[in-house]
């Protein structure tokens, strides 16, 4: 790679601070970013005009560590002196005096997924906050000197950074479930950052071992070598919102490096006095980092174009497009395209929504403006989606041909490409072209994303299970859904997150994917009339699923033993019947034996149900064993 020449000037600075500006966050809704410093003021700056919104005062010593909620409704700051303030998120007002959590400087906070909890902290360890009431929740956990704290996106583990290792922590139980020796030696700046699909964790070194390594939650061992270009131990590290990108800010050599995480280059430099904080914007367009010594400002840095995610960026719509609320989606592109009619990107991520609302003209209208403006990978994948919506496959394969001179002979990019065209001919009936192009891809590229290959395949099969048990081909379903049921694309509980854009696109329930196969599986073996498989594949599934998708099911499930018992009583009748007294040449025919294997059958078959049926001694509406279990967030979509 050639050498990289720092950026010296930023596109903004955002500067009003008295002191170092000491953390940063940006706020969910895009439009404000908060910072903290030890001036001991807290600053809510709308980032549209780079005014300060709100100076938030209380604390009496520096400001040291924010956090804003995943819902922007609270910011949490702590300072030197070990006090932590709470404050309303739209207002800035504080919702609580200074609370004296810890005897000194609060190095670190992090909010819970689920904004209930807030974590802080020091050297006397970590304590747990409940938001609502704002007492410590149990006793605090005794790890040592904390110099950095961070929920996991799944909520299910808290990973904390010591002089001496990182620990890693349920964060329900509080039981520690890892420690392991991370850098080399001691020194204070220490940080940790997770990428948002929960598969990694990073961690910055110290001065005497400036590095960045990556960790494996699965086995909590590194994974390749330790990412060098700093010269001076990382204060902060951060992660794009697509989980890409990674930036760190090192205080002792001025930068903020852009890395890429797929291969740990660093694809940008920035010099910026002393940074020590450090944020993407929302929609992982810039980078803000916080400065000290002479340079008492924020400065905002353009992440290079040719970076930002390369099948869909990060944008206002996502979100409404992940959550399923298409009309949603579409006023606010509506918007982009009428601020900019030029926006080419925003044309193609409408003829998406447009795709996944099965209006199918108005898709290849916006994809085909989109590339009038300017031919991209996104325009033509949006127009080969359209046209498959359309029935015009050969036309369609050629716009995927064509968006593949736009991928920059990324390996990453040109396997996910052809994932979305063999789904996007699915879609348009081409099922047996579809499933070769995704094994063949498998059996290709042994080093690209396996996994992706599979949750695709995976998900395919459950639509052809679906074809068939509509079709009454219940022992073709039957055999759809066991092969989906034992892919490995379930070997991740995170495949949601890491694939959001499949969701995106298409619309796909990811999240639900296990339960719903496991359903479907025990409802075609019912209706094939193989009422001891269906029963097996009740009981796999609820020893696969988790507690929560249990609690989901539970109406579902108690219909579903109900009709297996009524089938088994069905069983009793018919077996009954046909027990013979004597055979047709009038000898006996032992009815005794006869009657009795039938006793074995039928007792087997009922304890059978009584030991599934502890599963289901809950009632909950809202689900119906007939209705067809979608496994998409579009309602109507295939």
């Amino acid at each position: 790679m050639p050498q990289l020449i720092p950026s010296t000037t930023p596109i903004r600075t955002f500067e009003d601070h008295e002191g170092t500006v000491m953390a940063v966050a940006v706020f969910p809704d895009r439009r404000r970013m908060i910072s903290g410093s030890d001036d001991q003021i807290l600053r809510i700056w709308d980032l549209e005009t780079g005014v300060v919104l709100k100076k938030m005062e209380g604390h009496r010593n520096e400001v040291w560590a924010l956090a804003v909620s995943r819902d922007g409704q609270i910011i949490a700051s702590g300072d030197r002196d070990g006090e932590l303030i709470v404050w309303h998120g739209e207002t800035g007002e504080s919702l609580t005096q200074p609370i004296k959590a810890h005897s000194e400087c609060i190095k670190s906070l992090d909010f819970s997924q689920d904004s209930t909890v807030v974590a802080t902290g020091s050297r006397d360890g970590i304590k747990l906050w409940c938001t609502k009431t704002w007492k410590m929740q149990g006793e605090p956990i005794d790890c040592g000197y904390v110099y950095c704290i961070r929920y996991s996106p799944s909520g299910e583990l808290l990973a904390i950074i010591t002089p001496q290792n990182i620990q890693i922590y349920n964060s329900g139980s509080r039981e520690r479930v890892a420690s392991f020796t991370a850098h080399t030696k001691w020194n204070r700046y220490r940080s940790l950052a997770w990428t948002p699909d929960n598969t990694r964790l990073l961690s910055g070194g110290t001065n005497a071992d400036p590095t960045i390594q990556e960790w494996d939650p699965l086995t909590w061992q590194q994974v390749g070598h330790p990412w060098r270009g700093h010269t001076g131990g990382i204060n902060a590290i951060a992660i794009h919102p697509d989980g890409t990108l990674v930036a760190s800010a090192a205080y002792r050599d001025k930068h903020v490096r852009l890395w890429r995480l797929s291969d740990q280059q660093t694809i940008a430099i920035f010099q910026h006095s002393s940074p020590l904080s450090i944020s993407f914007s929302v929609d992982g367009r810039h980078i803000l980092s916080g400065g000290g010594d002479n340079n008492l400002k924020i400065s905002e840095w353009a992440v290079p174009k040719s970076f930002h995610s390369k099948i869909l960026a990060i944008t206002t719509a996502r979100h409404a497009c992940v959550m399923g609320d298409l009309s949603t989606a579409e006023e606010l592109l509506a918007q982009d395209i009428h601020t900019d009619a030029n926006d080419h990107t925003s044309y193609a991520h409408r003829s998406f929504v447009m795709a996944r609302k099965h209006n199918w003209d108005h898709a290849l209208e916006d994809a085909i403006k989109s590339i009038s403006i300017q031919p991209s990978l996104t325009g033509y994948i949006s127009k080969g989606i359209a046209l498959c919506g359309k029935g015009l496959i050969r036309e369609a394969r050629a716009a995927f041909d064509v968006a593949s001179m736009f991928t920059n002979k990324d390996p990453d990019t040109n396997h996910f490409l052809l994932l979305i065209k063999a789904i996007a001919l699915f879609n348009a009936a081409q099922h047996e072209e579809a499933m070769v192009l995704v094994n063949e891809l498998t059996a290709a590229c042994p080093d690209a994303d396996i996994l992706g290959c599979r949750v695709v395949e995976t998900y395919l099969r459950v639509q052809l299970g679906i074809e068939a048990f509509h079709g009454a081909r219940h022992d073709e379903a039957a055999d759809h859904f066991t092969a989906a049921v034992n892919s490995s694309a379930f070997s991740s509980k995170l495949i949601h997150q890491r694939y959001e854009d499949l969701t995106v696109l298409f619309g796909w329930d990811l999240e639900s994917l296990l339960l719903t196969t496991h359903q479907k599986r025990c409802q075609a073996f019912l209706s094939a009339g193989k009422s001891d498989e269906a029963l097996e594949a009740h009981k796999y599934m609820m020893d696969a699923i988790d507690d929560s998708a249990k609690s989901s099911c539970l109406d579902w499930s108690n219909e579903f033993i109900e009709r297996c018992r009524v089938l088994a009583a069905q069983d009793v009748r018919i077996l009954g019947a046909e027990i013979p007294g004597q055979d047709q040449g009038g000898y006996d025919a032992e009815p005794n034996f006869f009657h009795g294997m039938h006793q074995v059958r039928v007792k087997y078959f009922l304890s059978f149900l009584s030991l599934t049926a502890h599963h289901s001694c809950l009632k909950i509406p809202g689900h119906d064993l007939n209705s067809t279990i979608g496994v998409s967030k579009d309602s109507g979509s295939p």
